[in-house]
């Protein structure tokens, strides 16, 4: 109760808007509520006479307990018209009434305070551990409450949880108030207050029209619904009373009326007394509520989500889509997980020397400076996979004590267009926060790939992947490029990437990280092999294992190393020895043995007479490879059987041993058919192997007599290219290179088969002792038919190599 409903009045018209009751009871509100409505009209005129003798107890009752619940005075209509005096008595008892109850909210003894006093205390308090309290917690706290005071609730939980729920019953009612005003407006609502029944076409056809009692027809093309509406008192053909309206679906709308003129032409109506058709559409009614509803519903629930992100923190949905991926080391802090130095990275001494610099770089700028020397932008590492560009990164970051921010080229790009441009910006804004440091991109092909020129070149990347590629170039050489930030990346496609970022000035050095050397072998050996349980009677053991790995990279190796370890306790082994580890090779060059892949006697005998011919062939010819061992144990590669050989450490091959190597490969082929006449489908692999050398001689190498010195090979990466489908040759001169191609191989095999036929018994020999044995090796072969013609063939050439020194430590 307050001014506004207890006005001062001296005239009859106010008077009648100060008193206001709920009801004809004379128990009414609490008095500090001072919420009461006005139900005057409910009373009769004896209860009014009654309560206006009992209004002297009922001042009196107000003085003795103010605190209390009160009857309160009610009058009725027939005493609202009162003189201007009897106005007067009346606001008299109002200004005691009102009196008694600013007293009574004024001493709240056995009362709790107002809820809103209650808040207001709380958030005094709130401030004042604020003001006062400096440390973490405490700020976080008084974050918590002011977020909680934004979103209008400064209270305790419960009051929080209970003006959310009080959100969400404000959102359910509305939402159903619009799904009932919908439903209203729907075309059943608007067709009459009669009742609806359903009608179909042959009613509406043969009962209602011909009675001529059918008033009009409304269309809804929306519904597929047409509403019959029937004169009062209409009857059907059968003397059976129609109801007002009925509803009838129709298959096709655009046919309705034409079938409805039909069928009011087949019995003979006049077009004077067709019935009237008529169309409603509420589509642009229906499209405008259901809009308001949805956007009073999500409206509603933005408001809701966010009141309840401020209480309770929950974190914005998105932010783990739009954060950026950021992994920062700094190599000087206490728990850095940089632990990896150049010394503890066997093998890549090359790639460690150029490493070197740019430690040498980050920690002596001076030394570089005084000779007008620039700091280098950016080195990119390039090489095969598995052959440590990402451990060398690893090894710069510990090694220059610069913070070093990685991420991968992959996290640039997600499912939200701009993303990777904005995450290149905060990289290095990132990065100049923290200058001198190191970025570290990984596989940054992702990226970087070449950008389309419009001309049908498929290089180019989509759309998303050009804008962070060009956000990048700008990043790392454009007109606010960042100082004391290098940029190191690594990838083992650099023919994809763009050449805009491969320039001078971003990427400066280009540092290959190639496979390892022989000597770098046995390094990765040694190191690898020191970790294991090794049987130590094998002296040289590395340096075999090097000479038996040819084109293995390190991560193969330490493969290799650990497939010998699993076999060796998987065989109760009590240390691992030289049977392990030839037992892991065989596993990851043609993997495990199968020998429940079981052949029949003459398809294994096929087999075996095919692996002695290149064995054969091998041991009889110049420029061939050393043999290790020849098998045919069946393989899960389906390999029926293979022949291993230890190439030699040769960078520049003539023709001749091209050659040779040719004849080997089809050693196979041409043994099955002397012995038995017909060949198998087995040197398929031989054969692909035969085609791709000759095509290089002829092609590549400008090695035909024919063709001429010519090269017709493609620029590296320009495979995928358009200028893989421009060939810089006629079809003539193609045609000419077929035949130079289909001379050679059948000129190899041609020597090949007269080879094995002139040493047929060896052949013979080998090929028996494997069908027993399974498995030869160099040594079992050479006590079967005795040496090699030109010279042992077990001792490996290798070039004299030189590793460069590498530093452990720079200075």
């Amino acid at each position: 109760m307050g001014p506004t409903l207890w006005a001062r009045c001296s005239g009859r018209t106010s008077f009648r808007n100060s008193f206001i009751s709920r009801g004809n009871n004379t128990q009414t509100d609490v008095i500090s509520s001072g919420s009461v409505i006005m139900w005057s009209h409910c009373l009769r005129p004896s209860t009014s006479r009654a309560l206006l003798s009992r209004l002297p107890g009922f001042v009196a009752a107000i003085e003795r307990s103010p605190n209390v619940r009160s009857p309160f005075l009610t009058l009725g209509p027939r005493y609202l018209s009162l003189k201007p005096q009897e106005a007067r008595f009346f606001n008299r008892i109002y200004e005691i009434f009102e009196n008694r109850i600013l007293q009574a909210r004024r001493v709240p003894a056995h009362r709790k305070p107002p809820a809103a006093q209650r808040r207001k205390e709380q958030a005094e308090a709130v401030r004042d551990a604020k003001t006062q309290q400096k440390d973490g917690k405490a700020a976080s706290s008084a974050e918590g409450e002011q977020g909680s005071a934004e979103g209008g609730e400064g209270g305790p939980p419960e009051d929080k949880r209970q003006e959310i729920l009080d959100r969400l019953k404000k959102v359910f009612a509305i939402s159903l108030f619009i799904y009932g005003l919908m439903i209203m407006l729907s075309p059943r609502q608007q067709t009459g207050d009669g009742t609806v029944a359903e009608a179909t076409w042959s009613d509406f056809t043969n009962k209602m029209l011909p009675t001529g009692q059918v008033s009009k027809v409304q269309v809804f093309p929306e519904k597929d619904l047409a509403y019959i509406y029937c004169y009062a008192g209409a009857k059907d053909t059968h003397g059976e009373p129609l109801k007002p309206i009925y509803r009838m679906g129709i298959p096709s709308v655009t046919r309705f009326e034409s079938e409805v003129r039909a069928a009011e032409a087949a019995i003979n109506l006049a077009p004077e007394h067709w019935t009237q058709i008529e169309y409603k559409r509420l589509e642009g009614v229906n499209s405008l509520i259901t809009l308001g509803f949805y956007t009073i519903l999500l409206v509603g629930a933005y408001f809701l989500f966010r009141k309840v992100k401020v209480s309770f923190k929950i974190g914005d949905i998105m932010s783990n889509v739009t954060k950026s991926q950021i992994n920062i080391l700094d190599p000087l802090a206490k728990d850095s997980k940089l632990k990896i130095k150049l010394k503890d990275v066997a093998g890549l001494h090359e790639a460690k020397v150029e490493i070197n610099e740019f430690v040498d770089y980050l920690k002596n700028p001076a030394k570089y400076a005084k000779y007008g020397a620039k700091l280098p932008k950016g080195a990119i590492l390039t090489g095969p996979p598995g052959c440590g560009k990402t451990l060398l990164a690893k090894a710069l970051a510990a090694e220059s004590s610069a913070p070093f921010i990685s991420m991968n080229g992959t996290e640039f790009i997600e499912m939200i267009g701009g993303l990777g441009a904005s995450r290149v910006r905060n990289l290095f804004k990132e990065a100049k926060a923290r200058a001198p440091c190191i970025i570290y991109i990984d596989e940054i092909d992702a990226i970087g790939r070449k950008r389309s020129d419009g001309g049908g070149n498929m290089g180019g990347g989509s759309g998303e992947e050009e804008q962070t590629l060009n956000q990048l170039l700008v990043e790392m050489d454009g007109m606010d490029t960042a100082k004391g930030v290098i940029m190191i990346a690594s990838t083992n496609r650099p023919d994809i990437l763009d050449r805009a970022l491969m320039r001078p000035g971003r990427f400066d050095r280009h540092i290959s990280v190639d496979l390892p050397t022989v000597l770098e072998r046995q390094e990765l050996f040694d190191m690898y092999l020191n970790r294991i349980k090794l049987d130590k009677k094998t002296p040289g053991l590395s340096k075999r294992l090097a000479q038996m790995t040819p084109g293995m990279s390190g991560a193969d190796i330490a493969n290799v190393v650990n497939e010998a370890a699993i076999h060796a306790a998987s065989a109760e082994h009590k240390i691992v020895n030289i049977d392990d580890l030839t037992y892991a090779m065989d596993r990851i060059l043609a993997g495990p043995e199968k020998r429940s892949k079981t052949l029949v006697q003459e398809e294994r005998e096929v087999v075996a007479y095919h692996e002695s011919g290149h064995a054969l062939v091998g041991w009889l010819l110049e420029h061939t490879d050393a043999l290790l061992k020849v098998t045919i144990i069946p393989r899960t590669s389906a390999a029926l059987g293979f022949a291993q050989y230890n190439p030699r450490d040769r960078k520049l091959y003539t023709k001749e041993e091209l050659f040779d190597r040719m004849c080997m490969a089809l050693g196979g082929r041409a043994a099955e058919n002397v012995f038995f006449g017909r060949i198998t489908t087995g040197a398929q692999n031989d054969l692909e192997k035969v085609t791709k050398q000759a095509y290089a001689q002829v092609k590549n190498y400008g090695m035909s007599t024919v063709v001429g010195p010519l090269s017709f090979s493609a620029p590296p990466g320009e495979e995928r290219a358009s200028q893989f489908y421009k060939k810089p040759f006629s079809n003539q001169f193609k045609q000419v290179m077929d035949n130079e191609v289909s001379t050679l191989v059948a000129q190899a095999y041609w020597v090949t088969e007269e080879l094995i036929r002139d040493n047929k018994d060896k052949l013979e020999v080998i090929a028996k002792a494997l069908l027993e044995r399974e498995t030869l090796s160099y040594e079992d072969v050479k006590k079967l038919i005795g040496p090699p013609t030109h010279g042992e063939k077990n001792v490996i050439e290798l070039a004299d190599q030189v590793l460069p020194d590498v530093p452990s430590e720079v200075d």
